[in-house]
């Protein structure tokens, strides 16, 4: 057995840990501090006690919030100059996956040459970076505790997967109150994204001992909160096991990488626009049902961490039931299909095309060709 297994962040852990973030900050030596967070997360007022956290420490802040759902490279090279500029020596992100993705990749422009698209790919970032604090307001992404940062590269039109040993946060403050105003419609997609990372770390080809492990465990924390978290957004018990599975599945997906799901959502989100979670959602049983053949085993296992009564089930009826829970859930949550979100089928063959560069599309389970992408699409349809 020989393997590779790794977490980058360092995690506090609990109501109240966002607040540390002027401590945590000082810690690192700090004296200006670049903020990234976006406009919806200050609306919502959870800046305030961040800001206040940090200037409470005696720090000088620059605050930067024009940050974009799917962030594209021209917003981190817009940040890079501000942080430049300001000499910031930490950044603290509050936010979703895009602000976090951002800041990540921001921090790797502090210390490595422009622009951000030539470190596309895995462990191509060469110097350190500064010290780099994540704080979640979504229990979706896991950027906090991940290693790679996802931007959109505008002319080429696609998702940059930029991975490696700079790239991840240094210090992560996962705070349940952080996430307590999530809208039920970002609580389901954010959430299914993050069942999304568990699912497919499992079923990789790269999948090992510890990533089974947290893989699995977030199945069953998601599975049964996912639903209340949703229905009681101020449940603090399902808030907080959400980001634990959020956090467990980051774990899991760091090192086992992903899979055929996250690359049709990437495209479905540069090509079509769509929240990545969504995107996901909405692929994610299609993509499992076609991946049953190569992983029967593997699927029952899921089934069994999603509670289901399958001990006495054959793999291949304890994976059409996964399979159908995953759709059950989808449907309680108000996952929309891709024909109401506005995807065409005539964009399916760029579709298509662009799923299969992916480098996801290397770690799942079956190698799937441009028709069998077409034929996911199709029943998501």
């Amino acid at each position: 057995m020989e393997f590779m297994f790794g977490i980058p962040s360092f995690v506090h852990f609990g109501p109240g840990a966002a607040r540390k973030a002027g401590d945590v900050a000082k810690g690192f030596g700090a004296a200006k501090v670049f903020f990234i967070s976006d406009k919806g997360v200050q609306s919502a007022g959870l800046t305030e006690p961040i800001l206040s956290s940090l200037k409470d420490a005696g720090l000088e802040v620059l605050e930067f919030y024009d940050v974009q759902p799917n962030p594209p490279d021209s917003d981190v090279a817009a940040a890079a100059v501000l942080a430049r500029q300001f000499g910031s020596d930490v950044i603290v992100a509050l936010g979703g996956g895009s602000a976090i993705d951002c800041a990540k990749a921001v921090n790797i422009l502090l210390t490595n040459p422009n622009p951000i698209n030539q470190y596309d790919g895995l462990n191509l970032v060469k110097n350190p970076v500064k010290p780099l604090v994540a704080i979640p307001t979504t229990s979706g992404t896991a950027s906090e505790v991940t290693a790679f940062t996802i931007i959109t590269d505008t002319e080429r039109r696609k998702k940059m997967v930029i991975g490696g040993q700079f790239v991840g946060a240094t210090m992560a403050l996962v705070d349940p109150e952080m996430t307590m105003g999530m809208p039920p419609a970002i609580t389901a997609s954010t959430g299914m994204d993050a069942l999304t990372h568990a699912i497919e770390a499992y079923l990789s080809k790269n999948a090992m001992p510890p990533t089974d492990l947290f893989a699995l465990k977030s199945i069953e924390l998601i599975m049964p909160n996912l639903p209340v978290a949703f229905r009681e957004g101020r449940n603090v018990d399902a808030r907080s096991n959400m980001l634990l599975g959020c956090m467990y599945a980051g774990y899991a997906f760091n090192s086992a990488v992903l899979g055929l799901v996250h690359s049709i959502a990437h495209p479905l989100s540069v090509h079509c626009g769509l929240p990545h979670g969504v995107a996901n959602a909405a692929c994610l049983p299609h993509v499992m049902n076609y991946n049953a053949p190569e992983a029967l085993d593997r699927m029952k296992d899921i089934a069994l961490a999603m509670g289901l009564d399958v001990s006495d089930k054959t793999p291949q009826e304890a994976a059409e039931l996964a399979v159908r829970a995953v759709k059950d859930l989808s449907k309680d949550l108000n996952i929309p299909t891709l024909e109401a979100l506005g995807v065409s089928r005539e964009q399916f063959d760029r579709l298509a095309d662009d799923a299969l560069k992916e480098i996801s599309t290397l770690f799942n389970p079956r190698q799937p060709t441009k028709d069998d992408v077409k034929n996911i699409l199709e029943q998501a349809f």
